[in-house]
C-alpha cells in the first residue's frame, strides 16, 4: 500500500523538475539528496510515472509521481518512518 503525500518541487525552465521537500500529515521533511530519477510507463494502463529515489532524514525513500502530478510513497525494504498518525 502506498501513502499519499504532498511534494514540493523545484520549478526550473521545464516546470516541476526536482523534489525539494515532502509533507506527510502535518510534518514537512526536506529532501537531502535525489539519488536517482527514472520514468516508467505501465504496460497495462499506459499511465506514465516518474520515480525519484531520495534521502530524507537519513532514510532512502521512493516517490512516485503520475502524469497528473499526484505523488505517493512507494514501500521499500528501508521502512519509511514518517506517519501522520
Amino acid at each position: 500500500m502506498t501513502e499519499k503525500i504532498i511534494v514540493q518541487f523545484y520549478a526550473g525552465y521545464k516546470g516541476e523538475e526536482t523534489p525539494k521537500s515532502i509533507a506527510v500529515g502535518d510534518q514537512i521533511y526536506p529532501i537531502d539528496e535525489v539519488l536517482s530519477r527514472k520514468r516508467f510507463q505501465d504496460k497495462d494502463s499506459g499511465k506514465r510515472y516518474e520515480v525519484f529515489v531520495c534521502r530524507v532524514a537519513g532514510k532512502t525513500v521512493k516517490i512516485r509521481r503520475d502524469d497528473t502530478g499526484e505523488c505517493e510513497l512507494i514501500p521499500s525494504a528501508d521502512d519509511f518512518p514518517f506517519s501522520p498518525k
